[in-house]
């Protein structure tokens, strides 16, 4: 299924970069090919490129189905089990959301103008907070924090990804969270 969304993901992201995903007929084009490829795996799939973003629903062969939003997904704090730094909403187009019957998974960017050692310590504190019974761990270096909080037994990972904004202005920071229902 990774694997599958993959080739998804590649093929629309080189439409776009040539510009023609946002003509009406390329657009159609582009979401003919991509379900006609599922379909040589086996698979089925409903692609709409149509929103500005890409929302695809695929079926495989064995009836499981997975819906992928790209670019223009609204993920919540509640989505992520985290609350965004204060101040800061998601960058627009560039929030995912995959989800199937194994889990789901949800990535947000979000920007601040504080500084990343700052933004660090807020989300340090949230996953903290959260920690008991869980594995907590840390890295940084070269000015960037990578935060995640994993739990083994409900088999759940928030990821938090902190490093120097665009032009060494304030913070990017990224968000991952993954929740399985197996």
């Amino acid at each position: 299924m990774i694997e599958r969304m993959g080739v998804i993901v590649a093929s629309v992201l080189a439409l776009v970069a040539c510009g023609k995903v946002s003509e009406k007929a390329s657009e159609k084009a582009a979401e003919k090919m991509i379900e006609s490829q599922i379909a040589k795996e086996g698979g089925q799939a409903k692609v709409d490129l149509s929103s500005g973003g890409m929302k695809v629903t695929t079926t495989d062969a064995s009836g499981k189905t997975t819906h992928l939003e790209m670019g223009n997904a609204k993920v919540s704090e509640a989505d992520i089990g985290l609350s965004f730094y204060p101040g800061t909403q998601p960058r627009d187009g560039e929030a995912t959301k995959v989800s199937s019957s194994e889990g789901s998974m949800f990535t947000v960017v979000l920007h601040s103008e504080d500084a990343p050692d700052k933004v660090a310590g807020f989300y340090r504190d949230k996953l903290k907070a959260q920690s008991e019974g869980k594995q907590f761990t840390e890295s940084s270096g070269d000015g960037s924090h990578m935060l995640m909080l994993a739990d083994d037994k409900s088999k759940q990972v928030t990821q938090v990804m902190v490093g120097k904004g665009g032009e060494g202005k304030g913070s990017d920071i990224q968000i991952v969270a993954s929740r399985s229902t197996k």
